[in-house]
């Protein structure tokens, strides 16, 4: 067991496919709950980089996964234990992200 901490670039960047279970509940962020807390963080962040002010890390939860024994030349797979609707909801985010062509890079 690992219990390391990872950033989304190696979560995401890894040639990995992230199973959910269907037994998991199904999708249930809310906007107040959920999605205006996560959008007011990623809009402080991204004021202080414009800015050019230091950012720090930001702590979404813990992602569980399963490991499993991979196959020689398969693609390893991951169930997910817990942390789904936080894999969910920033795939997409982060596609919307990867998308927009920074100016000042």
């Amino acid at each position: 067991m690992d219990a390391g901490t990872l950033d989304l670039k190696t979560i995401f960047g890894q040639d990995r496919r992230h199973v959910v279970p269907l037994y998991q509940r199904p999708y249930v962020w809310e906007e107040k709950k959920q999605w205006e807390p996560l959008w007011d963080d990623i809009e402080t962040v991204a004021r202080r980089l414009l800015a050019d002010e230091p950012t720090r890390a930001h702590f979404l939860g813990a992602i569980v996964l399963e490991q499993q024994p991979k196959k020689t030349g398969c693609l390893e797979t991951r169930p997910v234990i817990d942390g789904q609707q936080r894999l969910i909801t920033l795939q997409p985010l982060l596609e919307a992200c990867s998308a927009i062509r920074c100016t000042r890079c």
